[in-house]
């Protein structure tokens, strides 16, 4: 009998080194991680980091990880949590694709930094770990939504979210990679993971629904199951490491069979992380070419938000579904719905010239004039933009009888335009400025850009706190 896919994942889990990972691919570890860090910080003082680091007070625990901003020292699996919701809140995280040209969105990958550096803080892992476990989940993660057509393919048409799957198992063989365990152990650990993994419900994605604050916890609560499923193995738990290809496995239940299981057995081809796009906008993804061009036109032009008095946006048709669905978007109730709607996004972006976490506070969703502006912005599908993840052609009609057009194709950001280590290292200060001074944060930048020179990642940890606040572990 040869080997299940579990045990493909676990091996792949198992034989990674740091001594392996090419120079380009260490860096962009390292660049993915001060982001991750950075957005996570910016989410601290959100509603669902609130609650949740108020669950985490209530309940107590063992000290084994830090709290990004407050310092407090929580159980490992609590901190997985309290951090995860901070990085998903701003709708900052970068998306991570199969190759440069960023065809197919694979996932915000990124997401997996905040429970890695949970456990990592826990075992006491160098910052070599780190940055190999940070390579190891942006692959495995690629490797299984690869085999189910990308972030919104098979998935998607069966009215999962696309973490479903893929985060507990993942990130079951990350845990192990950090807690030391075998291959066995590891395929175990997907095997129970995977049983429990499918129960994440489309429907906080729906286009057609308003969106509301549980989708924050979509990576962090599988993050957290898959963690909780290696520390369970590491004890001896076993599970069924058929449970891809199984029958009534996730393959069959999940997927209606039509995930390509040969992909999770194929040998890795390149380096997914090096095709991540860093967002230059707190929003959905695929509206930032349109953003973009708005952005552009308004600036060119010198256009006021009475000067407006239409908006023509030609995109894609998932775009054009989801973030341009009219009767759930053009007026967004809340901000996790107003960061998936171009006719707000645009709109603010042509009031303020920007589109960043501080649009989308509640009193920007109440201005009048960004109803005003919604309200004259018209989004249609163009089968030409289909080759592109982002596009975004505007045509903006002025109150004087003008007409402005400009195109974005491949937004900042995107792999065939990332942003340099400048924009980063400004999103990064930009994040987290409320609660550090220059000093401290060019501290952490600086022990992020050196990580694999950490011997504990307490180090790091302890510095992402803000002055005053918590109690160091010690190194």
């Amino acid at each position: 009998m040869g080997r299940t896919i579990a045990e493909y994942l676990a091996a792949d889990a198992a034989s990674l080194t740091f001594e392996q990972l090419p120079p380009d691919v260490v860096r962009q570890a390292k660049r993915s991680i001060l982001d991750t860090v950075g957005i996570g910080i910016g989410g601290y003082a959100s509603e669902p980091s609130e609650i949740v680091r108020g669950l985490m007070a209530e309940l107590g625990g063992p000290p084994e990880s830090t709290v990004f901003v407050s310092g407090e020292k929580v159980p490992c699996l609590h901190a997985v949590l309290a951090n995860g919701v901070m990085v998903r809140y701003l709708d900052y995280m970068d998306r991570t694709f199969t190759s440069k040209e960023g065809l197919t969105n694979m996932g915000h990958h990124g997401e997996s930094v905040a429970p890695i550096l949970a456990l990592a803080e826990r075992q006491h892992a160098s910052g070599k770990d780190v940055i190999t476990a940070v390579v190891l989940g942006y692959e495995l993660l690629t490797k299984v939504s690869s085999s189910v057509g990308g972030n919104h393919g098979i998935m998607d048409k069966h009215g999962w979210i696309p973490e479903a799957m893929r985060t507990p198992t993942v990130m079951a063989c990350v845990a192990g990679k950090l807690l030391g365990l075998n291959e066995e152990q590891m395929a175990n650990a997907v095997g129970v993971a995977g049983c429990f993994a499918p129960g994440v419900l489309g429907i906080l994605n729906s286009g057609n629904e308003s969106l509301t604050m549980a989708r924050n916890l979509k990576f962090p609560w599988g993050a957290h199951a898959g963690i909780l499923c290696a520390l369970l193995a590491k004890r001896g738990m076993r599970g069924p490491v058929n449970v891809f290809e199984g029958d009534m496995g996730l393959a069959q239940t999940v997927t209606g069979n039509e995930m390509d299981q040969t992909k999770l057995t194929m040998p890795r081809q390149g380096w997914s992380i090096l095709n991540t796009w860093i967002k230059n906008f707190s929003t959905e993804g695929r509206m930032h070419g349109a953003i973009e061009a708005v952005l552009y036109l308004v600036n060119a032009h010198d256009l006021r938000p009475e000067d407006v008095a239409e908006i023509q946006i030609r995109t894609t048709s998932h775009m054009a579904r989801r973030m341009g669905n009219a009767p759930t978007r053009r007026h967004p109730a809340n901000k996790y719905t107003a960061d998936h709607s171009i006719y707000y996004c645009c709109a603010v972006a042509i009031i303020d010239r920007a589109v960043g976490p501080e649009q989308f506070t509640e009193e920007k969703l109440r201005t009048p004039m960004a109803h005003a502006l919604a309200d004259k912005i018209f989004v249609q599908a163009d089968p030409k933009l289909e080759a592109y993840i982002s596009p975004g052609v505007v045509e903006i009609r002025t109150t004087k009888g003008q007409t402005h057009q400009h195109e974005v194709m491949r937004p900042k950001g995107h792999p065939m335009n990332p942003m340099t280590d400048a924009d980063l290292e400004r999103k990064f200060r930009s994040l987290v400025r409320t609660y550090m001074d220059d000093r401290q944060m060019t501290e952490v930048i600086g022990t992020i850009l050196d990580l694999e020179k950490v011997d504990n990642i307490a180090t790091l940890m302890n510095m992402v706190v803000a002055p005053g606040r918590g109690a160091a572990i010690v190194a």
